[in-house]
């Protein structure tokens, strides 16, 4: 269920108890040489769509485009919101929701930069809404993080931006926007085993980074790995992941509630 395509009457309908409303949320920022900027928009709405068609009773909102873009600023074409900025929005659309009676709220992140506001988000929200309704917060590919990496061929690396993974998505989803023609190839040092610009890797140290230290084209992996036939079998893996987690999360109880 789209929610921008839904009568008012029609939302009204819906089991609040059960219906899991997503809200995706990516950015609009540089994605190398050969990718459109909308990428990670693009993306989180279309796994999450995919994800709400498996497991039924789900609305997906229409996301902001922008998200937390700072640094890839360096880049033409790229857009940030400040992170105070990014919260309320997703603030007041949560808000929104609870309003109308829905309990059980997702925020869908596709972006990486985003990855700390989810974070505050999960907690604030959660805290203002005690009581009214169970808010998660996640990363799609965090959560399909086994399945990629049993289907990459790239090292590590590999995928970290415009890369193997993001590539082949948007040439299964979208091959008319990929230039790959002009797509580079870049493994960045992040400067310390304690860091990683790998999609799928793992690191307790946080740090900034602008792109534009990291590789001049603002790639960083090796999108020439990539396929539309890999990006299905990623996409699926994703949406299959998502929808999982949706029908647990359906049955959550709400702590505090009144009776």
């Amino acid at each position: 269920m789209r929610w921008e395509e839904m009568t008012s009457p029609e939302i009204g309908a819906l089991d609040r108890e059960r219906t899991v409303v997503v809200l995706p949320i990516g950015s609009i920022e540089q994605h190398g040489n050969h990718m459109p900027l909308g990428t990670d928009s693009i993306l989180a709405h279309a796994v999450s769509l995919k994800a709400a068609e498996l497991a039924g009773e789900v609305a997906v909102l229409p996301g902001p485009w922008f998200g937390f873009s700072a640094h890839h600023m360096r880049f033409p074409g790229s857009i940030s919101l400040r992170a105070e900025t990014l919260m309320a929005v997703a603030d007041d659309v949560v808000a929104s929701l609870v309003t109308h009676g829905f309990c059980k709220i997702l925020i869908v992140n596709g972006h990486g930069g985003n990855g700390g506001v989810i974070d505050v988000l999960a907690s604030t929200l959660g805290h203002k809404h005690y009581g009214k309704a169970r808010i998660a917060t996640l990363t799609y590919f965090a959560l399909a993080r086994d399945s990629i990496a049993a289907g990459r061929q790239s090292a590590p690396g590999g995928m970290g931006h415009a890369c193997e993974y993001e590539t082949s998505l948007i040439q299964h989803l979208r091959p008319e926007l990929v230039k790959i023609e002009r797509a580079e190839t870049h493994y960045p040092d992040p400067g310390s085993d304690y860091l990683t610009t790998d999609l799928i890797g793992s690191q307790s140290v946080r740090v900034y980074h602008d792109f534009g230290d990291l590789s001049p084209t603002g790639t960083l992996g090796d999108p020439s790995l990539a396929s539309a036939e890999a990006g299905e079998r990623f996409f699926n893996a994703a949406a299959e992941a998502l929808a999982a987690f949706i029908g647990d999360f359906r049955g959550w109880t709400l702590p505090g509630r009144k009776q």
